[in-house]
């Protein structure tokens, strides 16, 4: 069966494997579609069978696993010019999803059925070394997540949580649940050490944001 080509997919497979030979770039392009999804939107859910596997062009999407407790755990996330581990994996495996996705911003990107996921990987080595690069960052990201989890306080890993995400904006928009969720506590502890923050005149809390205000100070803390 032959299958068009969209040139707008095809302008996304040049840019994410600008080395790949044509007939792959190509094969990309026909055989996914693009993905606009709204900030917020749920995506997946645990134990459910992968019937797509998602590739990010901009935005980015966060995984969680939800534990027992109810409690939810950011795993990693899955930025421009990345796809998601576990996705992969519970295709090529035959394997229930263990987590879920939530769109951190509007995000763009292509979407690929389970078949083709498959067939690539057994057909193209870009896409296959593409895939294994992935599972690598993200292990290595889990890795070092469990160790700042297992050895570092709460508000250790709160001022690195701020600092990191303030390196691009110095107005963070976001809710004390999603960072209790990102860094492995409870809304309560979060709300409690941002009010010693603020009173440090560290930062500024307003509704749905935090302003840094003292970048210099943070470092210290953080004895950079």
């Amino acid at each position: 069966m032959i299958r068009e080509v969209s040139e707008e997919v095809y302008g996304f497979a040049c840019k994410l494997f600008p080395f790949a030979p044509e007939e792959f770039k190509r094969d990309l392009s026909t055989r996914s579609q693009k993905m606009e999804i709204k900030a917020g939107t749920m995506l997946g859910s645990p134990g459910s069978q992968c019937q797509v596997s998602p590739i990010v062009i901009s935005g980015s999407l966060k995984v969680y696993l939800l534990l027992e407790s109810g409690r939810e755990l950011l795993l990693y996330t899955i930025g421009s010019g990345e796809t998601c581990m576990f996705t992969t994996i519970s295709i090529l495996k035959n394997l229930p999803y263990p987590a879920y996705a939530v769109a951190e911003v509007d995000t763009i990107g292509l979407i690929m059925d389970a078949r083709t996921v498959r067939e690539f990987f057994d057909r193209y080595p870009q896409w296959r070394n593409f895939v294994l690069e992935m599972i690598a960052k993200n292990l290595y990201g889990l890795l070092t997540m469990l160790n700042e989890l297992l050895s570092k306080r709460v508000d250790k890993r709160l001022l690195r949580y701020l600092y990191e995400k303030s390196i691009n904006s110095k107005v963070l928009r976001t809710t004390h649940e999603e960072i209790a969720k990102d860094i492995g506590t409870v809304r309560e502890v979060i709300s409690r050490l941002l009010k010693d923050l603020e009173r440090d005149g560290i930062i500024e809390l307003g509704r749905g944001e935090i302003k840094l205000k003292d970048m210099e100070r943070l470092k210290r803390e953080l004895s950079f």
